[in-house]
């Protein structure tokens, strides 16, 4: 099982120890929650963290906690001391993420991939052993989502979380509302008619496009969102300074 599949790429640029940490402190957490609620994985957590980071309004990483796992989500820590730890971990994987997405580099090397995601991917071999141990069984493998989709979903929750990010209905917003299928992309299984579609009508060419596909240009979307939403604000600063002050009389 690979945790961080971009780690070898980026070398220093992801702490890996860290991100480990983060998910065994995070699997305590998911122990302790809702067993009817959805799970919550650390490729969910990283792209509602990467969400936050790119969005419109200014961000914690604590909200992140707050709207996945609730307010009272340090109670399943507390008791043995890991919630210091666990902001610790989670502060490191933030700057991570924002560092990711300086907005210079990303204006001087468009094409290259800054964003460190954290993707978990379950290759044949690890499969074919956590059958054989009985870890895991080969109908909860088959629904295993693909890799890249959990991330997707908690960056797309993130987005619904946040209302700053709606635009009223003019070219901003088809621009935004494009870029975020992109990312839903991720999420379509396989063999559906939403994701040929999605594909027949995003690509000139749809021979192999296939996940690993989708997922970079998913990646290299966030990038753009992170730039979208600078514009944005920019923009906006720019009308609030031009808008006549009020006079006192």
């Amino acid at each position: 099982m690979t945790d961080t599949p971009m780690a070898d790429e980026f070398g220093d640029s992801i702490d890996v120890e860290n991100a480990q940490r983060l998910g065994e402190l995070l699997a305590v957490l998911a122990g302790q929650a809702d067993p009817e609620a959805p799970a919550i994985t650390l490729d969910t957590l990283d792209g509602y963290l990467t969400a936050l980071r790119v969005g419109p309004s200014d961000a914690a990483p604590i909200q992140a906690m707050d709207a996945l796992f609730g307010d009272d989500w340090p109670a399943a820590l507390d008791p043995q001391d890991l919630t210091d730890a666990f902001m610790e971990a989670l502060h490191v994987r933030w700057n991570e993420i924002g560092d990711s997405l300086d907005p210079q580099p990303l204006l001087d090397a468009p094409e290259q991939m800054h964003l460190t995601p954290l993707i978990s991917e379950f290759d044949e071999e690890t499969k074919a052993e956590l059958l054989a141990q009985g870890a895991i069984s080969a109908e909860l493998l088959e629904r295993m989502p693909a890799p890249g989709a959990m991330w997707a979903q908690g960056f797309l929750q993130a987005v619904v979380d946040t209302p700053a990010w709606a635009l009223p209905t003019e070219d901003d917003a088809d621009d935004l509302k494009t870029m975020l299928q992109a990312i839903e992309a991720v999420t379509m299984a396989e063999d559906s008619t939403p994701r040929a579609e999605y594909i027949a009508q995003a690509y000139e060419d749809s021979d192999g496009i296939d996940q690993n596909a989708l997922i970079d240009d998913m990646l290299f979307t966030v990038q753009d969102l992170r730039l979208f939403w600078m514009q944005q604000r920019t923009m906006r600063e720019a009308m609030e300074q031009a808008m006549p002050k009020p006079t006192a009389h």
